[in-house]
């Protein structure tokens, strides 16, 4: 798994973003809440984008890129059992 550090264009102080890659194909696009707005979420890791099977309904925070890591990993392990 790979993270590239990118800027996202949020309209608000949440720019610090990764793609997230697995095997050289994009799967995810995270960002890290720094808007004080997010209140007590603030510092974490969002999921602003998912593919191919990295999605869910309700976007999920991660208290920090492994954390992020890991459930990644489990979403594209179940993707690959279906």
């Amino acid at each position: 798994m790979e993270f590239r550090e990118i800027k996202v264009a949020t309209d608000s102080a949440d720019e610090d973003g990764r793609l997230v890659l697995h095997d050289g194909r994009l799967v995810a696009v995270i960002v890290r809440l720094d808007d004080p707005s997010h209140g007590p979420a603030k510092g974490q890791w969002s999921l602003e984008a998912g593919f191919n099977g990295v999605e869910s309904t309700k976007p999920p925070l991660f208290a920090n890129l492994q954390a992020a890591e890991r459930w990644i990993e489990l979403q594209i392990a179940d993707h690959i059992r279906v």
